[in-house]
Order: C-alpha cells, then sequence, then structure tokens
C-alpha cells in the first residue's frame, strides 16, 4: 500500500527511496518470520530471535522515515523540550515568523513563493514554455497551450497542481529540474486552489482545516486555530485583597498566564454556602473556569454563576442537580465545556444545550440520559460533543 501511494508524486523520491526500500525489507524479513513460526522453514532459535529482532528494528526505522516525509524532518521533536531540540530539530526558514495572521496576504505571501521557486524560471514573460507566464496573476487563469495553469475550486482542471503531483518519471511532471514541491507545498496549493484560488484575500480571511493550520503553524510560524474566548479578554489586575479572601473561604486559584488576568477557580470544600458564593461575586467577570464538583451546589448558586460573563468551562459533576436548576447557563455566551456527570439530569438537558450555543463538549455520564438516548442525539449536535457511556 505504501509502494501505491508512493505513485502519487507527492513525494519527493530522493527522499522517499530509503523508506521505500527498508519498507521492503520489513515485508521480507516479516514473510520469512511467518515461515519459521508456521513450521513451513526450519531454523534455530537464534536464527529466529535476530530475525525478531531485526523486524522491530526496521519498524522504527520505517516507520519514522515515513513520518518525516508525512509530517516534516522535525516532526518527532517539534512539541519535545527546548534543550532537546536544541540538539535535534534542523532550524528551517520561517519567513512569516511573528507576522499578524490578518495581515498576511494568501497568493502574495504563501502561493507566489512557491511559484516563484519552483516555476516562474521557465514560464516567464521572456521564456514562456508551454505558452505558459506564471509571473504574472493573469497568466495563471489564461493558462497556455494545454489549459489553465488554475482553475478556481478545480484541482483536475488546474494543470499547475496536476502536473506537480505526477510521477517524477512522468515526461509532464513539474518542475522537470531541479527540486520539486515538497509534501506541504503541494497541501498549501491544494488548499488555495480548493478555496477559490483568492488573490487578495488575507490568511485570517480564509477558513483553514486543522491540516493546514498545523502546516502553517510548523512551516511559518503562523497560528490560525481559532482563539478561546478567554485569550480575547483583558481585564486589569485584582487587588490583592480579594484573592487572599478566596484562599480565606475555601478556594484555590491561579490566572490563566503572566499576561492574562482571568482566573482558574476550584472550591475546596465540601459544601458550599451562600457566604463563600458572596465571594465570588465581586470577581465575576474574571472567572472563566470554574470547578464546583462535590460541593453539595444548590439552585441558589447559579444567581452567582450567571454573573460570569467570561466563563468558559463549568465543572458541576457529583452536585444533586436535576435539569430545570440549569436554565440560568443559558445566559452565558462564552462557556464552551460542561460537565455534569453523576449528577440528576435527565434529556431535558439536550435543549439546554441546544440553547447554550457556544457549548462544544458536555460531559453526560452516570446521569438520568440513557445510553440510547444519547446515541439518538448525538447526531443531532454537529458542534457540540455529548461525552458518556453508550449502549
Amino acid at each position: 500500500m505504501g509502494w501505491l501511494l508512493s505513485q502519487n508524486g507527492h513525494y519527493i523520491e530522493q527522499k522517499l527511496s530509503l523508506h521505500q526500500w527498508t519498507g521492503f525489507l520489513l515485508v521480507l524479513l516479516s514473510g520469512l518470520g511467518w515461515l519459521f513460526h508456521s513450521g513451513i522453514l526450519q531454523s534455530t532459535k537464534i536464527l529466529i530471535r535476530s530475525n525478531s529482532v531485526l523486524i522491530l528494528l526496521l519498524l522504527f526505522i520505517v516507520g519514522h522515515l515515513g513520518g518525516s516525509l508525512t509530517h516534516g524532518e522535525n516532526y518527532l521533536y517539534e512539541h519535545a523540550p527546548d534543550p532537546i531540540k536544541k540538539v535535534f530539530v534542523s532550524k528551517t526558514k520561517a519567513p512569516l515568523v511573528k507576522t499578524p495572521v490578518d495581515s498576511v496576504q494568501v497568493y502574495e505571501q504563501l502561493i507566489f513563493p512557491l511559484f516563484e521557486a519552483k516555476c516562474i524560471a521557465c514560464h516567464n514573460q521572456e521564456i514562456s514554455r508551454g505558452g505558459l507566464v506564471m509571473s504574472e496573476v493573469s497568466g495563471l487563469f489564461k493558462g497556455g497551450k494545454s489549459g489553465a495553469a488554475i482553475v478556481s475550486k478545480n484541482l483536475e482542471k488546474s494543470l499547475a497542481f496536476n502536473r506537480v503531483i505526477r510521477t517524477q518519471e512522468d515526461e509532464k511532471f513539474m518542475p522537470p529540474t531541479g527540486t520539486p514541491l515538497s509534501y506541504e507545498e503541494i497541501q498549501l496549493l491544494e488548499w488555495w486552489i480548493t478555496a477559490g484560488a483568492p488573490l487578495e484575500t488575507s490568511l485570517a480571511e480564509l477558513t483553514a482545516p486543522k491540516g493546514i493550520q498545523k502546516l502553517l503553524l510548523s512551516k511559518y510560524a503562523l497560528d490560525t486555530r481559532p482563539k478561546p474566548w478567554f485569550e480575547k479578554v483583558e481585564l486589569p489586575s485584582i487587588p490583592e485583597e480579594k484573592l487572599l479572601l478566596l484562599e480565606q473561604h475555601q478556594f484555590s486559584y491561579r490566572t490563566l498566564s503572566a499576561a492574562n488576568n482571568l482566573l482558574d477557580i476550584r472550591f475546596l470544600g465540601n459544601e458550599i454556602s451562600e457566604k463563600e458564593l458572596s465571594v465570588l461575586e465581586p470577581i465575576a467577570p474574571y472567572i472563566t473556569w470554574l470547578n464546583l464538583s462535590n460541593s453539595k451546589l444548590t439552585s441558589e448558586a447559579f444567581e452567582t454563576i450567571r454573573k460570569m460573563e467570561n466563563l468558559t468551562r463549568l465543572q458541576l459533576q457529583q452536585n444533586p442537580l436535576k435539569t430545570f436548576q440549569l436554565s440560568s447557563l443559558t445566559s452565558l455566551e462564552h462557556l464552551e465545556i460542561l460537565n455534569l456527570h453523576s449528577t440528576q439530569v435527565d434529556d431535558g438537558v439536550f435543549d439546554l444545550v441546544r440553547a447554550v450555543g457556544s457549548l462544544k463538549k458536555v460531559y453526560l455520564w452516570n446521569t438520568r440520559v440513557t445510553p440510547r438516548q444519547l446515541e439518538n442525539q448525538k447526531s443531532l449536535f454537529q458542534t457540540t460533543e455529548l461525552v458518556g457511556l453508550l449502549e
């Protein structure tokens, strides 16, 4: 299957060769091992064990080489601690590092540099092989003798894409000399064409799927992932005496970061009272993560919770709560995660989830919601994940 995949032209053949041949060797030794263990071939224990050790080593080598082809040479260490990164990660040029996403022009700064590096030497005003000029935008859509280089939203008819994914043995493969487009560069080109090949659109205006988000982050240090609400909120620091008051009333707290004054708060007691809840009211806009699990929560608590306008995570698990008590949560416009496991909520909770349009994940195991009800409802929620025990 790997050999068939290698024929699609997405991979540079020089980098593919070692992965391919070690893969063939792995298949050969695995087949040999099967013959030994099935008794078809007689052998000594030393030979069988040696073959097994080689298979194990080749699994690591073949897997690592395949990962490097698909995810980039640094994929294994890109999230490692800095000391390890310095030793193992080879630095690659990232021309758009620290550039604001909304100021990056997709064609001008991401796509045109690919054409400039790999295509324009043979397709410009002076040398226009096949009648194709790629140094000018109009030439891309006008095309040459064989047709248009770029056809909006049509990969099959876009010859610029069609030619770069052919096998390098094909006479129509492009570029005919020099370094071919990498797997990441082909992904980027595919995404741009599929998105309509826009010419004057910023990166912030164009929806990037998760694979492209990861590519842009690793190759260009451009973070296009949707930002959670709490990263967008700016509030002045909280007076120290209000924070000390939290500790005096059985709350632990921490700020999300040195630059973000929003709070992650957890109640440490066994039963929360009106007195403890009153401590939270003056700092309600600062609370973005709140854990009130296993605190014998009552309906009165929700009068305080509904004032937390920047709340994004709410943990209410292991409380004797029923669905009707949660109705005030519909006023929380930025609530993303709601934990209700081991409560008394029933199937009415599905209407609540619909009413809180910002919810992304709701935990519902060990509640009065049956596995069948959960299974029937899951497909009706496209943007919210319902987590529970299915039948």
